[in-house]
């Protein structure tokens, strides 16, 4: 149980939300919503004291599940340990089952005597594994592992080396694994493929506990929320119903806001028609028009807020140079962490201005493949060529470019030489003007999308490498890059599992991973895209 009373949150110095009270009781199923930037990601890392609030109190009662936007995994204290001993991690056996794992290799190359202590100790943490429910467990959290997309060779690599969106599934399956009393998911979807997403609205519509969400998959908001907490312009605003329900009451309490401020705006006109028609006429008429203005300043306090008119994302790539007719191409590519085989003998062949897909399933080596591309990570064989007069520009899932400690203007200043007037000009388009001066890594994971889309903009690249771009945007900014894409004459390789993005932007064709298969898109396909 979590209960907030007159709570207040910032970040980067910017105040976000104030005087803001609600609770979540087990059994509440509560969706956080409000544009990228508005403060819910914050909002959320306080309520599981990830961060402290800057006024107000929070109470927390039982054990609270924090899946937060990134994958960075910073608490992660070993980087060989694999998926499985992750997601254990989550009810304390995982760190015993490693032990055990390493008292096994010890005793294949211990003497004897050496080995009968190490048999005695291993002996002594199997009872204490199994006397915790340890074996079950086990093959409880492989069932949650899968259920997220996690399984087979996957389940024993080590967590260090997989890309954003495996890591991400990781920790999805390591806090639902856990036996919580409050869930607070930021963005769950993320990198989910079609069944793991049905599974997983499944499990939260049957989740006894209180759960607090936000996410920008509509149909999640819609199945598995009972209620909506709205974030606006720092006010913080409840709706019962779900999603749908939120939608249509919002806009009906607009335009009853709206009635009231006209109402309220004509009865000021006409009391300030009377006071100056008066004011200065019969002394019983001036005393009159003084408690008119008395009145008029009551109402003027009392006044309905409407609130700030939406501002909108305005995405605009710059058409670039041009490019030699093949800007990139790639022959016999391989890559394998370990004794995990990713792919094998993979050839891409881009024309000059194509829009490519690469899809897959998870874990097929769609991220990997891109990154090798870029020029971000080495190929284990094969080798990538660059065309004439080729720029590269590459977007991570993970904000892998955005750092913590940089301002928002110096992330601009190290990718372009032109004046901080028009670096400004171009933040604005991206809602962003107000956040220069702002430490980039304190920003919401949409703001932080919005922030390296900037950047390309202002790199101008005739080949554009995305990797899943939609993610943590909300639906306005989300239209406005597609916008910018359908306009865009440049190369563009992209990875998403944005069905509806997918289908908008219409690619010309596609590398099906792990086997590096091409062939040309069609409709068909987007069942594929859902899959990635």
């Amino acid at each position: 149980m979590i209960i907030a009373r007159d709570v207040a949150v910032e970040a980067g110095g910017r105040l976000l939300l104030a005087g803001a009270s609600f609770s979540v009781h087990p059994g509440d199923k509560v969706g956080l919503v409000g544009a990228n930037g508005a403060g819910k990601t914050t909002l959320l890392r306080t309520l599981a004291g990830e961060t402290e609030p800057a006024d107000g109190l929070i109470r927390r009662s039982g054990v609270v599940g924090y899946l937060s936007q990134e994958a960075a995994l910073r608490e992660l204290s070993d980087d060989a340990v694999n998926a499985l001993e992750r997601v254990l991690t989550a009810r304390d056996i995982g760190n015993l089952e490693r032990r055990m794992e390493k008292i096994r290799w010890k005793m294949e190359t211990a003497r004897e005597e050496e080995r009968d202590r190490l048999i005695s100790r291993f002996s002594r943490l199997e009872d204490e594994f199994t006397a915790r429910g340890g074996y079950v467990a086990k093959a409880e959290a492989k069932k949650f592992a899968a259920s997220v997309g996690i399984k087979g060779a996957e389940l024993y690599q080590q967590v260090a080396t997989m890309s954003g969106g495996q890591r991400r599934r990781v920790e999805l399956a390591r806090v639902l694994f856990a036996e919580t009393d409050v869930l607070i998911l930021d963005e769950p979807t993320n990198h989910l493929d079609l069944d793991a997403k049905a599974w997983l609205m499944e499990f939260l519509a049957g989740y006894p506990g209180g759960l607090l969400v936000v996410s920008h998959d509509l149909p999640l908001l819609d199945e598995a929320i009972t209620s909506v907490l709205a974030l606006d312009g720092g006010i913080l605003e409840p709706y019962r119903g779900n999603y749908s329900y939120y939608v249509a009451e919002r806009e009906r309490r607009r335009e009853q806001r709206i009635r009231e401020r006209k109402h309220q705006d004509v009865t000021i006109a006409r009391l300030e028609e009377g006071i100056r028609r008066f004011k200065g006429t019969t002394e019983k008429m001036a005393k009159r028009a003084r408690s008119w203005e008395t009145r008029v300043t009551k109402l003027k306090d009392q006044r309905v807020e409407l609130g700030p008119s939406a501002r909108r994302v305005n995405v605009r790539f710059p058409q670039p140079e041009s490019s030699g007719r093949t800007p990139l191409k790639a022959s016999g590519l391989a890559k394998a962490f370990g004794h995990n085989v990713v792919f094998v003998d993979v050839d891409v062949d881009i024309d000059r201005g194509e829009r490519m897909i690469i899809m897959g399933l998870n874990g097929a080596g769609k991220t990997t493949l891109l990154r090798i591309l870029a020029g971000v990570e080495n190929s284990d064989l094969g080798g990538v060529e660059l065309g004439h007069n080729v720029t590269v520009g590459y977007y991570a899932q993970e904000h892998e470019q955005i750092h913590t400690g940089i301002t928002v203007m110096d992330h601009m200043r190290k990718v372009s030489a032109i004046p901080d007037r028009d670096l400004r000009t171009i933040l604005g388009h991206f809602l962003l003007a107000d956040k220069v001066d702002q430490d980039a890594g304190t920003l919401s994971g949409g703001e932080k999308t919005k922030l390296a889309l900037a950047q390309l903009v202002v790199r101008g690249d005739n080949v554009l490498l995305l990797d899943e771009p939609t993610n943590n945007l909300d639906p306005q900014a989300k239209e406005a890059l597609l916008g910018a894409l359908h306009q865009y004459r440049g190369t563009l390789l992209l990875v998403s599992h944005d069905t509806d993005f997918v289908e908008s932007l219409r690619p010309d064709r596609m590398i099906l991973m792990p086997d590096g298969e091409t062939g040309y898109f069609d409709e068909s396909m987007i069942e594929l895209v859902a899959l990635a």
